[in-house]
């Protein structure tokens, strides 16, 4: 992102610009005092001091379908002019939060370009308005007129942010949330209401629902703005953690935390699966004899080579120890014991002398059952010195 900043006094401008390089890897940044000095040269980002003096430059900039952020000592005289509605967003001079602000709200808008916004209102005017201040902030948006027409949207597309109004036909913001739950937990898709109803129960209300924050019309640009970068940075953390939790991190695979808390959710959508259960032949000697550096790299060998035979849609989790799980969706045992035997073939080639044996089962009602009767049969393979037994 090439970002140029329109200043004159150095100060402020040196100040904004190492902050800008210190903190923004993706970005890089020039610095002018003047609107004369930027010539032709074209910037992502211009960043400008306001003064009733340049307010036509600046004007001039966004007729340009240029993206501007303004800074200013002038906040009242500038909160009345027009720029305020077009700039992407102001900040104050003697705001001493003003740089972190800065580079935050250009992180989020940078993000932003990968993130789908789902915009529901069945006014198609309002939804225009809504538009034009999410498309400022650089969103893939979306649209539906009502509920129904929104669940389809997100049938047929990855969508991370809705944003939907309450009252509407055919179906109802309400009807449109709890719906969404049951296929979204609400920590994998984020939901603002916004809505003109006076009634605070019925915010309350979309709150219990599944909701994750609301604003009444009418409501400030920058109320807007604010609430859906601050709830999307949030979720940016939360997923980050969320990945961190799910993967072993010697391995790089999924872990157990992954199996209780995701694939367990999906388990029931298949009406055919297979589940394989692999554990690595005498791993305690392996240890033993070559140490746990040695015991560590098979295991981080095993991970990578199941990875490489399995397909797309199978799911490979490091159940515990030298343990591993393979979840395989519309597949029967047989077909699972396919893929099994492409991985023993892969390690007789492999650098790394190991074997595992496996137990294979597609029979229970539950992943918790189908797992046990599959780590029955892993044991009996064991006991038997069998390769595989399903």
């Amino acid at each position: 992102m090439n970002i140029v900043i329109v200043e004159n006094n150095p100060v402020y401008k040196n100040a904004i610009k190492d902050k800008i390089e210190n903190s923004l890897l993706f970005a890089k940044c020039d610095s002018v005092s003047s609107f004369e000095e930027l010539n032709s040269k074209e910037y992502d980002l211009y960043i400008c001091d306001y003064s009733s003096a340049n307010s036509e430059e600046i004007e001039k900039l966004i007729r340009d379908n240029k993206d501007v952020i303004v800074i200013t000592d002038y906040e009242s005289e500038f909160l009345k002019t027009p720029l305020r509605k077009k700039v992407l967003e102001y900040l104050i001079k003697d705001d001493n939060s003003m740089l972190d602000y800065l580079i935050k709200f250009i992180k989020r808008i940078n993000k932003n370009r990968y993130v789908n916004l789902l915009l529901v209102e069945d006014c198609h005017m309002t939804r225009q308005i809504q538009k034009l201040i999410l498309k400022k902030l650089k969103f893939n948006i979306l649209e539906a007129a009502n509920g129904k027409e929104a669940l389809e949207v997100l049938e047929n597309n990855k969508v991370d942010l809705v944003i939907t109004d309450l009252l509407m036909p055919v179906m109802n913001g309400k009807e449109f949330i709890k719906k969404i739950r049951k296929i979204k937990k609400i920590m994998d898709l984020p939901i603002i209401v916004i809505s003109s109803n006076d009634d605070k129960n019925t915010f309350l209300k979309a709150l219990k629902f599944g909701a994750n924050d609301y604003l009444k019309k009418p409501f400030l640009n920058e109320e807007l703005i604010i609430r859906v970068n601050n709830l999307l940075d949030l979720y940016d953390g939360f997923k980050k953690i969320h990945h961190q939790l799910q993967i072993d991190a010697l391995t790089g695979i999924n872990n157990r935390f992954y199996l209780e808390n995701v694939l367990e959710n999906i388990f029931n959508f298949y009406e055919k699966k297979s589940v394989a259960m692999l554990d690595i032949d005498f791993f305690k000697k392996i240890n033993d004899k070559y140490g746990h550096q040695f015991g560590d790299d098979i295991l981080r060998n095993f991970a990578s080579t199941i990875k490489g035979i399995i397909r797309k849609s199978d799911t490979v989790i490091r159940y515990g120890g030298e343990e591993f799980l393979i979840f395989m969706p519309n597949t029967v045992k047989e077909e699972a014991f396919i893929v099994v035997s492409k991985i023993k073939k892969a390690l007789r080639e492999n650098e790394f002398k190991y074997t595992f044996s496996a137990g294979i089962a597609d029979e229970g009602e539950t992943l918790a059952e189908m797992i046990k009767i599959a780590d029955k049969k892993l044991y009996e393979a064991k006991k038997k010195r069998d390769d595989i037994i399903i």
